[in-house]
């Protein structure tokens, strides 16, 4: 009747060692998973505060410059224009057209 003593130890020995190991693993995960959300954290923080520069940067230059709004709207404006006339020209062949030989200028 001894034996079974001995074979039990063995077997919580065995299941001693597993759970240690398992424990283990699972420890390593939490701890990697920890580092990412501060590595996570450190990049929002990181966005956060340049956004809040850029913010502070044109909140300035509408202060310096009160027609900013105004000049912003005529360069998209402008773009918009520009990439209307790319087009009309590709439509009238290329862009090879010009107004001065179209009227005998």
């Amino acid at each position: 009747m001894n034996a079974p003593l001995p074979r039990t130890a063995a077997v919580h020995a065995l299941a001693r060692a597993e759970t240690g190991a398992a424990l283990h693993a699972l420890q390593h995960r939490a701890d990697a998973a920890e580092a990412d959300a501060m590595r996570l954290r450190a990049l929002l923080i990181r966005r956060d505060t340049e956004i809040a520069q850029l913010r502070d940067e044109l909140r300035l230059l509408h202060v310096e410059t009160p027609d900013l709004r105004t000049r912003l709207e005529l360069v998209r404006e402008n773009r918009r224009q520009a990439e209307q006339l790319v087009a009309l020209r590709r439509a009238l062949g290329g862009g090879a057209w010009r107004a001065e030989g179209r009227f005998g200028t």
